[in-house]
């Protein structure tokens, strides 16, 4: 990080070895400009997906689009439901979830996963997964990996900082929900206490 310069909200970098990869962000802005193409010719109900991450236009055939959300043990525990919870999306919702059973790799016993918490330059530790949900995509998109990284006992703070009032954290040892998508989801497990906040 010391090796990158921010000036006049420009990244660069005098090292060559140091590359910018914004992929992760780049599915949330893509979904917006996804959204303008459909409403330019007509598409008024639609469900654009980027890899899990999706957002809805209208109804399906008049009724809510409802998504599942992935339980993060749930490929690697066979006794978990494949699916933790369920959510209906109105016009213009958006869903987000970062994990890390996604991409990860084990090295004697232990798992690295690969959201990096800028702090330690290790994977963040004590999440499992954040859903988000909004109707800006790209705010999903960011809050879902800034969360993640914050865990369980700093993601109140930064939801809030955000704007983002639609989330659920699955720790190690416990599921967070804000009060709002507490009133708004579907869970479909209890193995873990459920903390409203």
């Amino acid at each position: 990080m010391q090796d990158i310069l921010i000036e006049n909200n420009k990244l660069s970098s005098n090292n060559s070895s140091i590359t910018l990869d914004f992929g992760a962000f780049a599915k949330g802005v893509a979904i917006e400009q996804m959204m303008t193409i459909l409403k330019k010719h007509n598409i008024n109900n639609a469900l654009v997906n980027a890899g899990g991450d999706l957002k809805v236009l209208g109804s399906k055939n008049g009724k809510p689009w409802k998504i599942g959300i992935k339980n993060p043990v749930g490929n690697h525990n066979p006794s978990e439901p494949a699916v933790i919870a369920a959510i209906n999306l109105k016009d213009k919702e958006t869903l987000f979830t970062s994990g890390d059973y996604e991409r990860f790799f084990e090295i004697e016993g232990k798992r690295y996963h690969h959201i990096l918490d800028p702090r330690t330059g290790y994977p963040a530790v004590g999440t499992q997964s954040v859903t988000i949900l909004s109707e800006d995509a790209a705010l999903a998109d960011a809050a879902s990996t800034a969360l993640f990284i914050a865990g369980p006992d700093l993601w109140p703070d930064i939801a809030k900082k955000m704007g983002v009032q639609y989330v659920m954290l699955i720790s190690d040892e416990k599921i967070y929900l804000t009060q709002a998508m507490a009133e708004r989801i579907e869970l479909f497990t209890e193995t873990k206490p459920i903390i409203v906040k």
